[in-house]
């Protein structure tokens, strides 16, 4: 997620990821960007401090509702 905020060229990932920011269905809510885990709208630095912060068993940040809690499972579908 820093590396695409900062404009630099993607990590490798294991297909069939979805790509940062692109559209994707997630528990049946159509229109979420893949990484945006506070659900504004936008993949920032603050989704990847969100995503740091469950790694780090901190308390979660805020995030815009329907958004599923960062760590839960979903179903999603590009």
């Amino acid at each position: 997620m820093l590396r695409n905020v900062a404009g630099l060229s993607p990590l490798s990932q294991t297909e069939p990821c979805p790509d940062l920011g692109v559209m994707v269905q997630i528990d049946g809510f159509a229109g979420q960007k893949w990484a945006d885990l506070n659900c504004d709208g936008n993949v920032t630095s603050v989704d990847a401090l969100a995503g740091l912060r469950f790694v780090a068993s901190l308390s979660p940040l805020t995030q815009t509702e329907p958004c599923p809690d960062v760590g839960t499972q979903v179903s999603v579908t590009g």
